[in-house]
């Protein structure tokens, strides 16, 4: 019986490394795709420009959200916070370089735009702007309501 428990322990064990290793690679993959491109996001008084993409005016967007990062319970305390730019029903917001390319990307894009209701999401963590200053600077360039939560 002790061999069952011991061979049970052990799979379990290797499983769990397997799972955080894969999040961590995941996560290292688009911290690094981040810190590639010469700028991700563009806040100007023109609008919003995902690196790639044309700008988004001002106008098209409904609000900027500062929520925490999802999913919530894999952060025990306070998990970092994002900055979601959510558009108005119908207008189509591009996704950022940082989310890579291929499937990967795809499920990404889906699993952004279901967690936070857009797939234009900024990390601040992820570049060198806090969100302090993305969000003073969404101010300064427009009247889009900033909601926290």
């Amino acid at each position: 019986m002790l061999g069952v428990l011991d061979v049970l322990d052990r799979w379990l064990m290797w499983s769990g490394v397997a799972v955080f290793g894969t999040i961590l690679l995941i996560g290292l993959y688009g911290v690094l795709r981040a810190r590639a491109a010469s700028w991700e996001l563009r806040l100007d008084s023109d609008g919003v420009t995902a690196h790639g993409h044309s700008t988004t005016p001002w106008s098209d967007l409904a609000e900027v959200r500062v929520t925490r990062m999802g999913p919530q319970w894999l952060f025990l305390f306070r998990g970092p916070r994002v900055v979601a730019f959510i558009g108005w029903p119908g207008v189509d917001m591009p996704s950022l370089p940082s989310v890579g390319a291929g499937v990967l990307a795809k499920r990404t894009t889906r699993l952004r735009a279901r967690q936070y209701g857009t797939q234009m999401v900024l990390i601040p963590q992820t570049i060198d702007a806090s969100t302090e200053t993305i969000v003073t600077t969404v101010g300064r360039f427009s009247n889009v309501p900033v909601v926290r939560e």
